[in-house]
């Protein structure tokens, strides 16, 4: 899927797809810093006039971030192993979900009605809300949207279509809805009090959309396509938080 490889070096690489779009990746402190100073260092200089402070103001600002983000992912990588003491995930594992562990991932999963649905605890956000805790995710799996028997290929166009459709707020997004191209993932706002029963009607709310938009029924645990197959042993269907 991927064409000419415009800037490829340990730090940045940016390609170009088949579909015109490009695809961009590196080395995250560094495509961090950059993000930090293309924002900050001009309002910087603008108050300070001085481009060594506005430079050491800056550093000063990625520096806490970073700090700041490891003090985060400490504490959300133990709620991660410790939400399945809460009763929001036990209540979930008497209605029949089991634990999955892949790498240091862990989460609950189950196949319903020839859907394999996955729910995990993120702590870092996607859904906006003010002071909740972490992301409730939500991974409702349908037949994935491949073109021409091409694993590389997929109805990208389809897709944007209908997350356009059903990640509806403009102004703050609580809960998202976003589809890949096998996974219908619900993002819910955790908080302290959040119950099961509410993660329970959003799977039967995102198990009726799937139904009335034709999305096959599939499961990661019964697979026989060959390019389905493929696909597993790239890992594409494993959460995206396996590498934590």
């Amino acid at each position: 899927m991927k064409e000419k490889v415009y800037i490829e070096n340990k730090l940045i690489t940016i390609k170009k797809l088949e579909n015109g779009s490009y695809f961009f990746d590196g080395n995250f402190y560094f495509i961090y810093f950059l993000t930090i100073f293309i924002l900050i260092f001009p309002i910087a200089f603008l108050i300070t006039k001085d481009l060594k402070i506005s430079f050491i103001c800056t550093l000063i600002l990625y520096v806490l971030s970073i700090i700041i983000n490891y003090i985060n992912d400490y504490f959300g990588k133990k709620m991660h192993s410790k939400i399945f003491h809460k009763q929001i995930f036990q209540n979930l594992m008497l209605q029949g979900f089991k634990k999955e562990n892949i790498g240091k991932y862990e989460g609950l999963i189950i196949d319903k009605d020839g859907r394999t649905i996955r729910v995990f605890y993120n702590w870092n956000k996607y859904a906006g809300g003010f002071l909740s805790f972490g992301d409730i995710v939500i991974s409702i799996f349908f037949e994935p949207q491949i073109l021409d028997n091409d694993i590389n290929k997929f109805d990208i166009i389809k897709l944007k279509k209908l997350t356009k459709t059903y990640d509806k707020s403009f102004w703050l997004k609580n809960n998202r809805t976003i589809f890949t191209f096998c996974e219908m993932k619900l993002y819910h706002n955790y908080y302290p009090w959040s119950t099961s029963k509410k993660i329970e009607k959003k799977i039967e709310k995102g198990l009726q959309i799937l139904d009335e938009n034709r999305l096959e029924a599939f499961s990661i645990n019964c697979i026989e396509n060959t390019e389905y197959k493929s696909l597993q042993k790239l890992n594409a269907f494993n959460p995206n938080m396996q590498h934590i």
